[in-house]
């Protein structure tokens, strides 16, 4: 009995770190509500989640959510970012993509999407593009 029991906790265990394992962290926050989600990003103490453990929107079909999203709105000169978790994606969403839309007036939307953990700080990906950009210019010039 002792060792089914251990194979059933064992199986458990396993199923839940597949869960987790799958699971995409992405920070979320609104720049309306704290500064520091803004432009000028600041993730000390910032919320971190765990997107499989959230609920989907009400909206929205219960589904896994499979990346994280950035959304950067420019209202009549004010700016608001937001942060979150992704649900629906227009295209397959790559490592790091942005688009850009124009709406009526002085409207500016531009959405990004990442799929790997904490990618729509907006900083990391600076950072990696640098990186890029530096190995390339050593090689060139080697």
């Amino acid at each position: 009995m002792t060792s089914s029991k251990t194979g059933v906790v064992s199986l458990i265990f396993s199923l839940y770190c597949v869960r987790y394992a799958s699971s995409i962290l992405c920070y979320d926050c609104n720049s309306a509500y704290d500064p520091r989600c803004g432009e000028e990003f600041d993730s000390f103490s910032l919320g971190i989640v765990n997107c499989s453990l959230r609920d989907p929107p009400e909206h929205l079909e219960p589904m896994e959510p499979t990346f994280c999203r950035s959304i950067k709105m420019e209202i009549y000169g004010k700016v608001r970012v937001v942060r979150q978790c992704g649900y629906l994606a227009d295209d397959e969403v790559k490592e790091q993509s942005c688009r850009r839309v124009v709406g009526n007036g002085d409207l500016f939307v531009t959405y990004c999407t990442c799929n790997t953990d904490l990618c729509n700080s907006g900083v990391a990906q600076n950072y990696q593009q640098m990186a890029l950009v530096g190995v390339v210019l050593l090689l060139l010039l080697w």
